[in-house]
């Protein structure tokens, strides 16, 4: 028969499905041999199901981000139909301007070619605006929404579950702080006598972690597991550790980010 149904192919061991996530072609569209027809993703790859032959793509049996199982119909395809023909190939250029002229006379004397005019360099343009390194937030508590593939779901099962079994560790950083010093020294008094405590240095690690988020986005979103989204923050909170006369409590300091300049 002409018209064959393909099927969802093998994509390797213990993956017994798969999510469209991409359709290059349409039903309607020819398709030639080995030509993507759609993108599968599973846990672990992505797979390109090609066409085994030329022809006629009659219906896809999905859409994105449905799930397909191993071995179901995928797609069918009509491999008798005709492929469209292709555009002549205009004559380039050059062989035009070889080809000879039957109205021009082989024996003519030739004619010498007339100046051709230089047009004058382009004035050069001004420099664009500098471009911020962060962006300013005046306070707005936006997010982003992205939706996660089949792998980076599983990935971040795969990170939860170590977080649950595996022990976390912490890293200490040697950083030189001479300059932070000298400007606590420089404005202690002055910050004592208009606030009455004394000038530490957690509003610095504060800017310097509001700092790190907003040139790692990443690092400040979170997962919606009902969504399956990664959630986007477009602005910072900061919760720090605070020693009070009742104990150690946590505050959060909103919108870290409106300070960035």
């Amino acid at each position: 028969m002409p018209i064959k149904t393909i099927e969802v192919p093998t994509m390797g061991d213990s993956i017994t499905e798969g999510t469209i996530v991409d359709m290059p072609v349409a039903p309607g569209d020819y398709v030639q041999s080995d030509e993507v027809v759609l993108v599968l993703e599973t846990d672990k790859v992505s797979v390109d199901v090609r066409a085994s032959e030329g022809g006629a793509l009659v219906e896809i049996l999905g859409e994105i981000d449905d799930v397909v199982e191993v071995g179901s119909d995928l797609y069918r395809i009509d491999t008798d139909a005709d492929a469209p023909e292709s555009a002549s190939t205009p004559m380039l250029e050059t062989e035009q301007t070889l080809t000879p002229s039957a109205e021009t006379p082989q024996d003519s004397e030739p004619v010498s070619a007339a100046p051709v005019a230089v047009a004058p360099p382009p004035a050069p343009k001004s420099p664009p605006p500098p471009v911020l390194e962060a962006p300013v937030f005046l306070g707005q508590r936006t997010e982003r929404r992205t939706k996660m593939s089949r792998m980076r779901q599983t990935v971040a099962t795969r990170l939860k579950g170590a977080q649950n079994t595996a022990a976390m560790l912490t890293t200490f950083q040697d950083c030189d702080m001479g300059n932070l010093m000298e400007m606590r020294k420089k404005y202690q008094d002055a910050f004592v006598a208009k606030h009455g405590i004394k000038l530490g240095f957690m509003s610095a690690f504060v800017l310097a972690a509001t700092a790190a988020l907003q040139e790692v986005p990443l690092v400040n979103a979170y997962i919606d597991d009902e969504t399956k989204e990664i959630v986007y923050r477009d602005y910072c909170d900061i919760s720090v550790a605070v020693a009070s006369p009742k104990g150690l409590v946590t505050p959060i300091l909103r919108n870290t980010a409106y300070v960035i300049r």
